[in-house]
């Protein structure tokens, strides 16, 4: 087991080993795949609607290897609620993001009440971070869409964030 194993950790490790820098500000687009354990069963909450709680992990890469938001990490949790009569869907998440430095990013991501089919649109925000990545703040669009998962209990889906960010000047007064 751990010689099989051993070449995929090297191989990781020799990723995860590049620093990163990103620009003071500026537009970004990032792609994501994720996934989740559906292990928490939804609670009915009245006659065709639903509550759960989501528990995702999930790899963004920005587009054309821009260095915003690539080859991270990131993590999260929310609550969503499904009406099934009205065919609608709500959702809010937060999540955290880690690059290879270590330092991380915070968001927070409102899907408000929408059609229950197609691609869910919700607007993220930068709540702060870590490291090179303090202070950071800005407002962006996620789109998401679900994949047809490939076993049962595991949710998969993919999407794409886009919008602005914006870093504090850390020059010296």
């Amino acid at each position: 087991m751990f010689r099989r194993g051993l070449p995929v950790a090297l191989c990781l490790s020799a990723f995860g080993a590049q620093a990163q820098s990103v620009a003071g500000e500026g537009p970004f687009t990032a792609n994501f795949v994720g996934l989740a354990e559906a292990d928490i069963p939804p609670l009915q909450i009245g006659p065709g609607r639903f509550a759960g709680l989501s528990n995702s992990v999930m790899t963004a890469m920005g587009v054309e290897n821009a260095a915003f938001l690539h080859n991270q990490t990131g993590r999260c949790l929310g609550d969503w609620f499904v009406d099934e009569v009205a065919a609608t869907y709500e959702q809010h998440v937060h999540c955290t993001y880690t690059d290879a430095d270590g330092d991380q990013i915070f968001e927070r991501a409102d899907f408000d009440t929408q059609p229950l089919d197609g691609p869910r649109v919700g607007t993220g925000r930068w709540l702060g971070g870590t490291g090179k990545y303090e202070g950071i703040s800005g407002v962006f669009e996620i789109r998401v869409q679900g994949l047809r998962s490939a076993r049962e209990g595991l949710v998969q889906y993919l999407g794409t964030k886009q919008g602005n960010y914006h870093l504090p000047d850390k020059a010296a007064p």
